[in-house]
């Protein structure tokens, strides 16, 4: 089961489909003609052989889903195997169910059993039919295209649940004041009955609504088996009811043909069981490019604003309907009105979690805008600062002068070599030699002066105000640049040519633009020593001689 192939292939040719998939599609077509002569033989046979036969049938599809479900968890792992772990359990608790139902049938003759308070434990089948759901890969509909695996979020899945239990207390609440509360005052014999099977059938409801919320706001790349498990328990809740609605009225069967809505649940999630799971589910190979599904902004937003007002509209209906009600009788005894309260602290508490979500997405945008106005201003190799925010800063810096004269610099540097190094240890090396220069002329001057990488192999340092020469400045960062250093297994003595531009309080108007070419011809006249050196612009200084040949590199 865990090497099962990607969902597109069921859509495939033939001769492309796995032998995991072509077993698939035996199962399902196994499934349709098993559940045709079912449906055949509730037509044609008797009332007590056919209420025999269902029985047993039940019992038989409980233990084949439950035993499928074991076995194929067993062959899967993570997420894979947990829900169909999580669906065995409910299959066995069923199964159970089954068992009692099919005595009942055996020794009274009655296709139901009594409602009493142990038929409360229908609640734990409902639960892990939730959780089984829940556990089930899936992600947002809107996130981009996928990335390694699907998005588990955790508060998404704890807003489902909320708006499950808000929907389903609002709606059996409604329910209550309308009619339920009347048939419960009129049937003394069956009041306890009706009781737990308003229990059970709110529980049911909130399996439907859980379903009805990841299949509209989640996204699976198997949406077949998503759409199988969906529909079981669908039927299943629909089932439950109209069983629980029989019993709790005092019938003792059902129409055959509802016992269809029994034996078809195992069968489905036997199904889904079946099937291969994603290689995108992280438990796997990568899905293929393009296997992602993303909804446009406008489809997304109308998503996201369904599923926040869905909880509060029959919240609302139910509010109405219990004031109103109410308010026709004394507060004494108003039961009701401590449930609605207790509805609107669960509301209360899902929109708390939904502003804690809210405010962690508002945080990772902040963060991913803090860092994206930082990449637009800094080298994403050296972390200095890149020639924009380096061009910003000297503008400033010689608006400043402007209005107060006082003394800055600006040093242009470039690396002698650097292309032999690049050719002889490799790019990496070449990488490691920006970076260590990088270091090593932030190091050699002071927090408030700008060292920046103009691109490829050439820096720049702004240096404003201060009593320290600049010259001596100069040299200190020549000496940093020259001290050897390890790349690629080989110790390298760095070579680079500085060029030095110094502005005087006294010295005449000059552009960012005017001033970054002065150093510049400044570089190219120390690069013609070939040597690691610095040179001071000078008004007299003649245009730089050609560069000689790079000298070897020195190990």
């Amino acid at each position: 089961m865990s090497d099962g192939a990607p969902s597109g292939v069921l859509a495939g040719s033939g001769a492309g489909r796995s032998p995991t998939d072509r077993f698939f599609r035996r199962a399902s077509a196994s499934v349709l003609v098993f559940m045709l002569a079912t449906l055949l033989a509730g037509v044609v046979l008797p009332e007590r052989p056919g209420l025999l036969l269902f029985r047993c049938l039940a019992v038989a599809v409980y233990a084949a889903g439950t035993a499928v479900c074991l076995v194929c968890a067993a062959r899967n792992r993570g997420r894979e195997r947990h829900w169909r772990l999580l669906s065995a359990a409910m299959l066995l608790f069923l199964l159970a169910v089954a068992v009692i139902v099919l005595k009942a049938a055996v020794v009274t003759d009655s296709g139901l059993i009594r409602l009493t308070p142990a038929s409360l434990l229908f609640l734990l089948p409902c639960a892990f039919g939730v959780a089984s759901l829940l556990t089930y890969p899936t992600e947002p509909f809107d996130l981009a295209v996928r990335g390694p695996g699907p998005v588990q979020d955790a508060r998404w899945y704890v807003i489902t649940i909320l708006d499950g239990v808000v929907v389903a207390g609002a709606a059996t609440l409604v329910a209550w004041e309308t009619i339920l509360h009347h048939m419960v005052s009129i049937a003394d014999s069956h009041a306890e009955s009706i009781i737990v099977g308003i229990a059970v059938s709110a529980t049911t409801l909130m399996l439907t609504v859980v379903v009805v919320l990841i299949t509209t706001f989640r996204y699976a790349h198997r949406q077949l088996v998503l759409g199988l498990l969906g529909t079981a328990f669908l039927v299943f809740a629909v089932t439950m009811n109209v069983y629980l609605y029989s019993a709790s009225t005092g019938r003792t069967d059902v129409p055959r043909l509802a016992d269809l809505g029994v034996i078809l649940p195992p069968l489905l999630v036997g199904l889904a069981a079946l099937s291969p799971p994603d290689r995108s589910t992280g438990d796997g190979p990568a899905a293929p490019p393009g296997a992602g599904h993303r909804d446009d902004a406008r489809t997304a937003s109308r998503r996201r604003w369904w599923h926040s007002a869905l909880p509060y509209l029959p919240l609302l209906v139910a509010g109405v309907v219990t004031i109103s009600m109410a308010a026709r009788h004394s507060l004494h005894g108003q039961y009701e009105i401590w449930a609605l309260l207790g509805l609107l602290v669960v509301a209360l508490i899902r929109q708390l979690t939904t502003m804690a979500d809210n405010i962690r997405l508002l945080a990772r945008v902040e963060e991913s805008q803090r860092q994206l106005r930082h990449l637009a201003f800094h080298d994403p190799l050296t972390d200095l600062a890149n020639r924009t925010l380096f061009a910003d800063r000297l503008d400033h810096a010689l608006a400043r002068w402007r209005r107060h004269p006082h003394r800055l610099a600006v040093i242009f540097c470039d690396l002698n070599d650097f292309k032999q190094v690049n050719d002889a240890l490799g790019h990496a090396a070449g990488d490691d030699l920006l970076r260590v220069t990088a270091r090593r002329l932030a190091e050699s001057v002071r927090a408030d002066d700008t060292v920046a990488r103009l691109g490829g192999d050439e820096f720049a340092i702004l240096l404003e105000g201060g009593t320290e020469d600049f010259t001596v400045i100069g040299r200190r960062l020549t000496e940093a640049v020259r001290t050897p250093v390890r790349l690629a297994d080989t110790t390298y003595s760095a070579a680079a040519s500085f060029g030095l531009v110094i502005v005087e309080p006294d010295s005449a108007p000059v552009s960012a633009q005017d001033l970054l070419h002065r150093a510049d011809l400044a570089m190219y006249a120390a690069k013609a020593h070939g040597v690691t050196s610095l040179t001071t612009y000078g008004p007299t200084r003649p245009s730089p001689p050609p560069a000689p040949r790079p000298p070897p590199l020195t190990t």
